[in-house]
């Protein structure tokens, strides 16, 4: 398995050829400035397209709440004091606080992945981050009070090396790439959630978990065309927790545009 990292400019309009640039093993296209630029009525997005591969075309993996939740359900392979998974659902368990009731929950596999169940496990997995924290410190407990207080182990850094290491953050998958050249650092590119979950569609026709999400989204809303803001497409998006200014726009074709709405990264706007 290889994980395939490129930054990716898709754009109809003609542009000025993109700079190549090749550090290690890892090519990939940087966008000119121009692309900042391309008319409104252009499709274009500038993102890692990152894909995990075992040959050529590769599959997205779009992470999050949702899938770890799901993972952990069907792995069943999580068994603490607090937190057990049962082969179809996560059963969680915390104990009575000074303020608080002792709470049992139970997220079930559900039978749809979409913005609603993407939301839902967000706010289940607040009760199973802590969980596994209490879990957690009763472990350290242990280990200090028998005399383990070691926290990392030593090592020596490599002449040559190629690493990669893997972590869940909130919003899903976090990777981090390096190369190692005469024991310093060559090249090192980290890939947070929101460059797996916005990835665009690769070349071999592959789309990102957003496009994916928002292909075959029932639309609900009862708007006319002429006051169509779009809601059900934002809240598929949005239900990822994007960590990038989230804009939505939509048009009837031939250059007509109906709305542009935008959503800082921010509740201040910044």
């Amino acid at each position: 398995m290889r994980i395939a990292c490129s930054r990716t400019t898709h754009s109809r309009t003609a542009s000025p050829s993109p700079a190549v640039a090749a550090t290690g093993n890892r090519v990939w296209t940087l966008p000119s400035e121009r692309a900042t630029a391309v008319p409104s009525r252009t499709r274009h997005s500038i993102t890692s397209r990152t894909r995990c591969t075992s040959g050529e075309a590769g599959e997205d993996l779009g992470g999050g709440p949702l899938a770890r939740l799901w993972v952990t359900a069907l792995a069943n392979k999580v068994d603490t004091p607090y937190v057990k998974a049962t082969g179809n659902s996560v059963l969680i368990n915390l104990p009575q606080t000074p303020n608080t009731p002792e709470t049992n929950l139970e997220w079930k596999i559900p039978q749809w992945s979409n913005a609603i169940e993407r939301d839902r496990a967000r706010i289940y997995f607040i009760a199973y981050a802590a969980g596994m924290a209490l879990h957690f410190v009763d472990r350290a407990f242990t280990e200090v009070r028998a005399g383990r207080t070691k926290t990392f182990e030593d090592f020596d850094v490599p002449d040559e090396a190629i690493g990669c290491g893997f972590h869940e953050a909130v919003r899903g998958v976090l990777s981090h790439h390096m190369i190692i050249r005469d024991g310093k650092i060559a090249n090192y590119h980290p890939y947070p959630p929101t460059p797996w979950n916005a990835s665009v569609r690769d070349s071999f026709g592959t789309p990102g978990p957003y496009e994916d999400a928002v292909q075959n989204t029932p639309i609900f809303e009862e708007n006319p065309p002429e006051r169509f803001k779009g809601i059900d497409i934002m809240r598929a998006v949005r239900s990822f927790d994007p960590c990038l200014p989230c804009g939505v726009h939509m048009y009837l074709g031939n250059g007509k545009v109906l709305k542009k709405l935008h959503t800082p990264t921010a509740f201040n706007g910044a």
